[in-house]
C-alpha cells in the first residue's frame, strides 16, 4: 500500500514542508521518516523478531526487528510507533509504554528499493506471549523470541535486515 510521507532534510532529519508518495521516495532515495520498535522481555534476555512476508519489496523473507514502519505525512513518531505496533503485531498500544531512544539516519538498498530514512528508535519492555500476537499477513509471516546469541547469529549470517544501530542497542540491553 502506498502512502503519503513527509520529505526530510538529509542532514538534520527535519521536515522540509514537502511530501512524497512512499513508493516514489523508495525509487528516488528521497529521505523520509520511519519508526522501529525493539521489543525486549522484562528479564532482558530475549528480543522479539519478525520475519517479513515474501511479497515485501524491501528484504522479503528476511528477519527484522519487532516493529517497523513509515511515519505518515504530518504524523509524529510516537503516533506512528503506536499505530505500527497495533497493525503489525495486533497489540493494544495503550497497554504499553514505549521508551524513545534516538533518531538515527539509515541507508538501505535492496531489490531496487532505495530506503534513506531517519529512524526514530523506541524500546518496549514487555513479556508478551507469542500466541497473543496477531500478525499483519501482508507485512509479517512469522514472529519469534530470540536470545542475544541467536540475534548475533542472524547478523553474522546476513539473514536479518542490517539495522546496525538497532542491533548495537539490543546488544547493550540483552544479557
Amino acid at each position: 500500500m502506498d502512502e503519503l510521507i513527509d520529505i526530510l532534510d538529509e542532514k538534520t532529519g527535519e521536515r522540509t514542508g514537502k511530501t512524497i508518495m512512499k513508493k516514489e521516495a523508495h525509487r528516488t532515495g528521497t529521505w523520509h521518516g520511519s519508526i522501529h520498535i525493539l521489543l525486549v522481555n522484562k528479564k532482558h534476555d530475549k528480543t522479539l523478531l519478525q520475519k517479513r512476508c515474501e511479497t515485501k519489496a524491501l528484504y522479503p523473507n528476511t528477519w527484522d526487528i519487532a516493529v517497523g514502519g513509515h511515519i505518515g505525512a504530518g504524523e509524529d513518531d510516537i503516533t506512528s510507533a503506536k499505530r505500527e505496533l497495533e497493525e503489525e503485531l495486533g497489540l493494544d498500544s495503550s497497554k504499553y509504554k514505549l521508551e524513545y531512544i534516538e533518531k538515527n539516519p539509515e541507508m538501505l538498498n535492496n531489490g531496487g528499493v532505495i530506503s534513506n530514512e531517519w529512524v526514530s528508535i523506541f524500546v518496549l519492555y514487555a513479556d508478551i506471549d507469542i500466541n497473543e500476537i496477531t500478525l499483519q499477513e501482508e507485512e509479517v509471516s512469522e514472529a519469534k523470541w530470540c536470545s542475544k546469541e541467536e540475534l548475533n547469529t542472524f547478523i553474522k549470517e546476513g539473514t536479518i535486515i542490517p539495522h546496525v544501530r538497532e542491533y548495537e542497542i539490543l546488544n547493550e540491553i540483552l544479557t
